[in-house]
């Protein structure tokens, strides 16, 4: 998903000083001309070398255009608060090349900053009530498999089946409390720092009894979010 900012502004000056200055940011790509200059940083791609997080920026005659990715809406609110702290630094250089009235900032930041209180007490709320209800869930099967230790051995199949549900639900409560897929992230970055670079998904799949697509997920994300670059 790709977020556009768009500033009506006047260009005070030319931007051709700006270029030297820009050149130490290390950008992917810079085009310039007398009518605009346009600046894009792509910060990690997919598996398959696509661009998957990157930002764009258009300094115009007219207007000052900013576009960057949102890769999921999970995590939507942290990417709004980097682009958003970005995009003030940038504000700092452009000042001496744009009218950038205070009135135009507020509209953006406003918006960025009610956003991310909203989503954080919503999602602090829908883990607590998440957690809270599996825990609830978990203590009624737990009670009731007590109870079965206590039956006779007629009931041994209704034993192995709350049995089996109950470690399921612990799973869930452990995922909720941090154990997951983030874990298992850090197990297949440890096995890349200590294996030159490489890895085996067939083996480390089997080592770890973890799925096979599981771990292609978490080396995805791993690329994705610059940890590891694929060869």
């Amino acid at each position: 998903m790709e977020e556009i900012i768009r500033i009506s502004t006047k260009r005070k000056r030319p931007l051709k000083p700006l270029l030297q200055t820009l050149g130490s940011f290390g950008f992917t790509k810079v085009d310039y001309s007398d009518e605009a200059l346009i600046i894009e940083k792509v910060e990690s791609e997919d598996l398959n070398g696509k661009p998957y997080l990157y930002y764009h920026l258009e300094l115009l005659k007219g207007a000052i255009v900013f576009k960057y990715t949102v890769p999921t809406l999970e995590n939507k609110t942290s990417r709004m608060l980097e682009m958003g702290l970005l995009l003030m630094n940038l504000f700092q250089l452009l000042t001496a090349y744009y009218d950038v009235p205070v009135q135009a900032a507020y509209p953006l930041y406003f918006p960025l900053l009610k956003s991310l209180s909203e989503s954080m007490d919503k999602e602090k709320l829908e883990t607590y009530s998440e957690l809270k209800d599996l825990r609830q869930k978990h203590n009624s099967l737990e009670r009731k498999y007590n109870d079965l230790v206590q039956a006779s051995a007629q009931n041994a199949r209704i034993l192995v089946e709350y049995e089996r549900k109950n470690e399921d639900l612990g799973d869930r409560v452990k995922k909720l409390e941090g154990v997951g897929d983030m874990e298992m992230q850090g197990q297949l970055f440890e096995w890349v720092r200590t294996h030159d670079g490489e890895i085996d998904v067939l083996e480390f799949s089997r080592l770890n009894n973890i799925a096979v697509g599981r771990v292609e997920e978490g080396l995805d994300a791993l690329i994705k979010n610059g940890f590891i670059r694929k060869r």
